[in-house]
């Protein structure tokens, strides 16, 4: 009975993977659902709030706050908050000479380091529109971007609205952004095809999406996924999250794999945050909320702890050798590999499989704060 037990846990956990990076993708690519109709953007349109931190972004602040404005929106229209999360360098001093020149861009400084989530409160609190959209400061928006933002909320049970973040690709290398650049096609397809068939995608990104004022929830103290805790408190509330695709935002090329592997565990953390709270939700409503939180993000968050899981098993099994061996000599490929050549697809998935569990291990120790380093703007191609 006992051999029996260990391979249907083995199987169950290789089928875990299996599934939320081949079945499911897979399965939303090839039924991709009908899209919402592309509407036209009516005369009579919506203020608007653009919110977000910034800290030490003294490189590309400028350079955001002016494609806000170089919008098809109208200007009248568009109020933007910034709050610096007591920011060192020059940020603060750039916005405020913007100040003189766009008068409804406004500052707030933090008394000291407090973090995203905080700040975003503190933001949404000032902020006297009807429509917030939520961005980072190294997201740059196109001449559309607000537009489509906003032009689904003329269907009265549209609560927020995903906006499509990519980079551009004559910046795309051979290596870490060359990864990221397919991962990010990849869940931007998988979020559209969510959204056409269920109603909601799994979730908005946190440097680009919009919200109804009255959705918006306070966010929690030390939350570092804030996006992901808004997605699933809109769809709580019982309205609609769409996926516009041609809501684009462009986004610096990650080219250092050790940036990405750090930003991938401050992703990991907040994911588990947004698990705890979540997790009984997806139970109350298993369809399609619950099979897509589970096949779309549960099974992924968890896909190093099913393989090492899975490892242990094998160890029981009369293939533990072979397979100890085996392992082995692809951890000595790698080190090799990424000492030498720029890192591949397999050396990407297992990098950020890494950063998940390291991620996990921090969220057991527990989050005291949500204090940010931004990503460095000018990387090493990696």
């Amino acid at each position: 009975m006992a051999i029996i037990a260990i391979y249907f846990l083995l199987v169950l956990c290789l089928l875990g993977i299996l599934i939320t990076y081949g079945l499911y993708p897979i399965w939303q690519v090839l039924f991709q659902g009908k899209p919402l109709p592309d509407l036209e953007i009516n005369s009579n349109t919506q203020r608007v709030t653009v919110l977000f931190a910034a800290y030490n972004e003294q490189d590309v602040i400028e350079e955001k706050i002016r494609s806000i404005y170089d919008s098809s929106y109208p200007n009248q229209l568009i109020e933007v908050w910034i709050g610096s999360d007591k920011s060192t360098d020059n940020t603060e001093d750039i916005i405020t000479r913007l100040q003189l020149e766009f008068k409804t861009l406004h500052l707030y400084v933090s008394a000291g380091r407090s973090g995203k989530a905080a700040i975003m409160n503190i933001l949404a609190k000032k902020a006297g529109s009807d429509i917030f959209i939520a961005t980072d400061a190294n997201i740059i928006f196109n001449r559309h971007t607000i537009e489509e933002l906003v032009k689904y909320y003329s269907i009265a049970n549209v609560g927020a609205v995903a906006g499509n973040l990519t980079y551009e690709k004559e910046n795309i290398g051979s290596g870490t952004s060359k990864n990221e650049y397919l991962y990010l096609n990849i869940e931007n397809r998988i979020k559209q095809t969510e959204s056409n068939k269920y109603g909601f995608c799994l979730g908005m990104e946190g440097g680009l999406y919009s919200i109804r004022k009255e959705l918006w929830s306070e966010i929690p103290p030390h939350t570092f996924m804030e996006d992901f805790f808004q997605t699933i408190r809109v769809f709580d509330q019982g309205y609609n999250i769409v996926f516009n695709e041609l809501a684009l935002g462009f986004e610096d090329v990650s080219t250092s794999l050790k940036e990405e592997f750090n930003r991938k565990i401050r992703i990991s953390i907040g994911n588990f945050q947004n698990l705890c709270r979540f997790w009984k939700l997806a139970m109350q409503k298993p369809f399609p909320f619950g099979s897509v939180f589970l096949f779309h993000k549960i099974l992924r968050w968890l896909t190093p702890h099913l393989f090492i899981l899975s490892s242990l098993l094998i160890l029981y099994t009369p293939i533990a050798l072979p397979y100890t061996l085996l392992v082995l000599v692809v951890a000595i490929c790698q080190i090799i590999w990424v000492r030498f050549f720029p890192p591949g697809p397999f050396t990407y998935f297992c990098t950020m499989n890494l950063a998940l569990f390291i991620g996990f291990i921090r969220f057991l120790r527990g989050v005291n704060s949500s204090v940010w380093q931004p990503t460095k703007r000018k990387q090493n191609e990696s």
